[in-house]
């Protein structure tokens, strides 16, 4: 059950980020410490519940949310008012990879 929604809840967070990155610049949610701030955070939380959905799965899980990142970023492409950035991936491949790989550890830890 628990697996279930956090299944659930990590791909409602990976749609809003798609959101949140292709609509127009003024709709993206501000957190209020800056914008690489509010993009790790969106896929820390991302990782660290699909992570904890797919625990046997954390390294396709890690891989995809990598390869999300950039292809998320590369969206922005289709918007006129927006621009896709290296750094800005990056940014968000890390905070999805450290989510997937702190939901690891956790599970590891509690196992033992």
């Amino acid at each position: 059950m628990i697996r279930t929604a956090c299944r659930i809840i990590g791909w409602l967070l990976i749609a809003g980020i798609v959101f949140a990155t292709v609509s127009p610049i003024g709709m993206r949610p501000r957190l209020g410490f800056g914008p690489d701030f509010d993009r790790f955070i969106g896929f820390l939380a991302a990782g660290l519940f699909l992570g904890f959905g797919y625990r046997r799965r954390w390294l396709w899980i890690m891989g995809f949310i990598a390869i999300a990142a950039f292809g998320i970023e590369t969206m922005q492409m289709l918007t006129p008012d927006r621009h896709a950035r290296i750094w800005d991936a990056l940014v968000k491949a890390a905070g999805g990879i450290l989510g997937v790989l702190a939901a690891h550890v956790v599970l590891v830890l509690s196992a033992s």
